[in-house]
């Protein structure tokens, strides 16, 4: 398969409506890490067979790449180097681990239900850190204490919504943490005034307990709200 180069980077061979639905292929994925076939197809709004030709093409040309880190899970998707610079987006190669998968994939579904409730202006916690960078202070994040070299350590959420209300940032909570470090992030957001709300999205049972524990103890309720985890 033929490709095309375009300012030094590798990309498919494809022309306007075509090349443009790439892009946004590629925007998605780069921006979410590492997806399902499933959350691309929702995304676009597309069928499985033009999504699965698309994505093809995209793995053809180096863009794409399929990853088999979960049996369970097959078909996942990331951005390659090449895929993130074509796509004009200014993030590194995702890094997941086998264990960390569920919890990419439902922030990719959860950041899709916020899409579908009418919240266009959705970062991804890559997102975040990129802005973050660029404006040299915390937008979404909450902080939680000084690193080795002085400067401010962050806890930066899965998702943070943008809109005319504030920023809310989400957190989505699949495992119970500890209750001192949990109480001490919830403590860091309750301080965080540039965050309007924070959204706990938590699995059901010890968790999500434990969250609802640690909101009454730090007495965040005015703030932070605690619900049920999306499906997948």
């Amino acid at each position: 398969m033929d490709t095309v180069i375009e300012s030094g980077v590798v990309g498919p061979p494809r022309t306007g409506r075509g090349r443009d639905r790439d892009l946004e292929l590629l925007r998605y994925v780069g921006r979410h890490g590492v997806v399902r076939i499933a959350h691309v197809m929702a995304a676009m709004d597309a069928g499985r067979t033009v999504t699965y030709d698309r994505v093809a093409s995209c793995v053809e040309a180096g863009l794409l790449e399929r990853l088999e880190l979960v049996r369970s899970e097959p078909g996942l998707l990331r951005a390659t180097r090449d895929g993130l610079r074509y796509a004009g987006l200014g993030l590194p190669v995702a890094v997941v681990s086998p264990g960390a998968v569920d919890h990419w994939l439902r922030c990719a579904s959860t950041a899709q239900q916020l899409a579908n409730h009418g919240h266009e202006r959705v970062l991804t916690e890559r997102e975040i850190v990129l802005a973050e960078q660029i404006a040299e202070r915390p937008i979404a994040s909450a902080k939680v204490g000084k690193l080795p070299n002085g400067k401010t350590r962050l806890h930066r959420p899965d998702l943070a919504i943008f809109g005319e209300a504030g920023t809310i940032a989400i957190e989505v909570e699949l495992t119970p943490k500890s209750p001192r470090r949990l109480e001490g992030i919830i403590r860091a957001w309750r301080r965080a005034s540039w965050v309007s709300e924070v959204h706990y999205p938590c699995a059901p049972g010890q968790t999500r307990r434990a969250v609802e524990r640690a909101v009454r103890n730090v007495r965040a309720g005015n703030k932070i709200l605690v619900g049920k985890v999306v499906a997948r």
